[in-house]
């Protein structure tokens, strides 16, 4: 085999040449390779970058919202404990449990934790597969358990006293009780409620709603009551044609927002007392609406297609809590006993 040769700068006397470099030089190209190669960032350019992903994705406005205020608070918290966010590849798993210790020493609510573990989790699973990081500070860290109950409901006495309070001579009152009776009988949810159109009611046989923008991404198909079916049917004709197709609208003839309805039901909660028993809420219409539809009997396979829950998880709560099958069953083979 030819051996390989090089000359000598001084004297032009052919020299051997080395087959192999040292082993301390090769580690120090390796190395530097390896740090040019490895991206970094900080929390809060990682955290714009996966808000940007988020939107690219097509996640609904309120999941970017939700991911956003969450990252934030976990931002200010983090730099609170001095969690190096500087650099995310320092961030490790003590850091993430720091922080729930220090969630729960400013009296944070379970789920207000469990919501900042879920965003951070997801986040950081961004961030590895971008190459951020090497492996997740979430991982292995549990959500904090919590009692799984159903949250406070209407009785059909607190229930009348809402739907009778609004004021049906004018359009405002018209359109409220509109509002709490589509909260009342279809369960549907405040963020739903505000996206429908007037295009999505149809009152061909009996009436139906078409909730298009629901939180699962599958639209669903809500019959109407024959109530419901009725005061619709007044409110769109008192309502008439507009440059909007939102079918809840304000005096100004806009889409009425979230946090204006919010307002209108804090309104006559307060107007009748009910608030001072139950929060009057979009969310205690939607579970009064289950708890109503369990103690009639209804199917729970039927209720999920209603109100589109993504899975039987909470309904079984409802089950469990006002199902009238527990009253039926514990007389059975007690027959003359």
């Amino acid at each position: 085999m030819q051996k390989l040769l090089t000359k000598n700068s001084k004297g032009g006397i052919p020299i051997r040449r080395r087959k192999e470099v040292t082993k301390i030089e090769v580690k120090k190209v390796v190395e530097n390779v390896s740090k040019k190669e490895i991206p970094t960032s900080n929390f809060q350019n990682a955290s714009q970058e996966f808000l940007k992903h988020c939107r690219i994705k097509g996640l609904s406005i309120d999941t970017v919202k939700f991911y956003q205020k969450e990252l934030k608070q976990t931002m200010r918290s983090f730099a609170e404990i001095n969690v190096p966010i500087g650099d995310i590849r320092k961030i490790k798993t003590p850091h993430v449990e720091n922080f729930i210790e220090y969630q729960q020493s400013l009296g944070r609510a379970i789920n207000t934790i469990n919501s900042r573990l879920r965003a951070g989790r997801t986040f950081f699973n961004f961030c590895l597969r971008k190459g951020y990081i090497n492996s997740n500070p979430y991982e292995g860290v549990p959500q904090l358990k919590k009692r799984h109950e159903v949250g406070a409901t209407f009785t059909k006495r607190q229930l009348k006293l809402l739907l009778e309070a609004p004021d049906v001579t004018t359009f405002v009152g018209l359109r409220d009780l509109a509002v709490m009776l589509t909260f009342a009988h279809t369960g549907i949810r405040l963020t739903e409620l505000t996206s429908l159109r007037v295009q999505d009611v149809s009152f061909d046989g009996k009436g139906a709603i078409n909730v298009q923008h629901a939180k699962n991404r599958y639209a669903r198909r809500i019959p109407l009551t024959k109530r419901l079916k009725a005061v619709l049917r007044a409110y769109i004709e008192e309502r008439g044609a507009l440059d909007t197709d939102s079918l809840f609208i304000t005096v100004e003839n806009q889409p009425i927002t979230g946090r204006s309805i919010q307002c209108r039901l804090k309104h006559y909660g307060q107007q009748t007392g009910v608030i001072k028993q139950v929060k009057v809420s979009p969310h205690a219409f939607r579970r009064t609406f289950c708890r109503l539809k369990v103690e009639a009997g209804t199917n729970i396979f039927v209720l999920q297609r209603l109100t589109g829950h993504h899975s039987l998880e909470i309904l079984r709560r409802y089950v469990e809590i006002y199902g009238t099958d527990l009253e039926k069953a514990i007389e059975d083979g007690f027959d003359g006993l």
